[in-house]
């Protein structure tokens, strides 16, 4: 072919100029068990034992089947094609935040670990239900009973690597139900696929006034676990979701708060969690006079704070609805829902929340 034509084509040809673009989400697991099951050759502690997996057809999260896995555990470190790099400020084919679900049947804890391919690393994990036998991140003391979402930031909390391998790990009896295992350059791109997903996968059962109700509640939980599932829940079941969100949150009457400088919150953010109980509860005061517009700044103080300081913010932040009326968190929350379903009632509704939300 000569060299010109050549040139012509690649010019007319972007894919071809720059290669195949990388998704921005990829799927380790959703509904392909034909794929990923038989190459999930290992199980129990050493590896060599028979512990069944298999294909979920009935009660899945997402899609049309979930992984159920019996204790301990099925794995490989080495999942063909899995090369997957984790970094902190991803570029086209490198990923930083995972999202998964996943519920026990029975007793016992749960995990799930990502090995990683260079060098092979099993400090990869999430634990649920208390006293993991490896060093892991534990979620939550209890284990989930029902579907619960989970997205978490593996460079934040592991730093760079590659992942290669996945082991799921029902522990001490009991099968493990794992499903909608993503991995995401940004939460953004997370949020686009799983809303697709679920939107075509409507829940086995319409969402009736008592969970409805629930989920309402769990909107404004301060378990960021409880709170993401009851988002996606709503999701799901948007059909009953959205006209029970339209005809239930209540709007306090005021408008946008003004912002407040940081510089002046961040002493009175030190005062809440001082030793003293009289300064502490004058911190508490000033920042009441201050407005709503202090909450951005308390969030993101609590979020990055330890031990006993955690604990006083994340309760003066849970607190601050019955103290002034605006129940901030739980209309944030519901206002991702209706961002994400996009109906046309749902954003008369969701101007409505804007106009008050810090």
């Amino acid at each position: 072919m000569p060299r010109c034509l050549l040139l012509l084509i690649v010019a007319c040809s972007p894919a071809l100029a720059r290669g195949a673009d990388k998704p921005a989400v990829v799927e380790l697991f959703e509904d392909d068990t034909d794929a990923l099951i038989p190459q999930l050759t290992m199980g129990g502690i050493a590896g060599n034992e028979d512990t069944r997996i298999e294909a979920e057809l009935t009660d899945v999260f997402s899609g049309k089947k979930a992984l159920r896995a019996g204790a301990a555990q099925r794995f490989n470190p080495n999942i063909k094609g899995w090369d997957f790099s984790i970094v902190e400020k991803p570029k086209e084919g490198e990923y930083r935040y995972l999202r998964f679900a996943w519920k026990k049947v029975g007793d016992g804890p749960l995990m799930i670990q990502f090995i990683s391919r260079d060098p092979q690393d099993w400090g990869h994990r999430y634990h649920a239900g208390g006293s993991p036998p490896w060093t892991a991140r534990e979620l939550y003391s209890y284990t989930p009973g029902d579907w619960m979402v989970v997205t978490r930031d593996l460079y934040k909390d592991f730093g760079a690597f590659r992942v290669g391998g996945v082991a799921f790990t029902p522990l001490h009896g009991g099968d493990g139900l794992f499903d909608h295992v993503l991995l995401g350059r940004t939460i953004a791109d997370l949020d686009r696929v799983t809303a697709k997903i679920l939107r075509n996968t409507p829940p086995r059962e319409p969402l009736a006034e008592p969970r409805l109700k629930q989920l309402l509640d769990h909107l404004g939980h301060a378990d960021e676990s409880i709170a993401e599932t009851a988002v996606w829940a709503l999701v799901r079941g948007h059909k009953e979701g959205i006209p029970f969100l339209l005809s239930t949150v209540k709007i306090p009457d005021r408008k946008r708060p003004l912002s407040v400088d940081e510089a002046k919150v961040k002493p009175l953010v030190e005062g809440l969690t001082h030793y003293r109980h009289l300064t502490r509860q004058s911190a508490a005061e000033e920042l009441f006079q201050l407005g709503d517009g202090v909450l951005p700044h308390l969030r993101r103080a609590a979020a990055v704070a330890e031990g006993e300081a955690k604990i006083r913010l994340t309760a003066f932040v849970d607190g601050w609805a019955a103290r002034t009326g605006l129940d901030e968190l739980r209309l944030r929350r519901c206002a991702t829902v209706l961002r994400i379903v996009d109906t046309p009632e749902g954003r008369e509704l969701l101007a409505r929340i804007e106009k008050v939300l810090p």
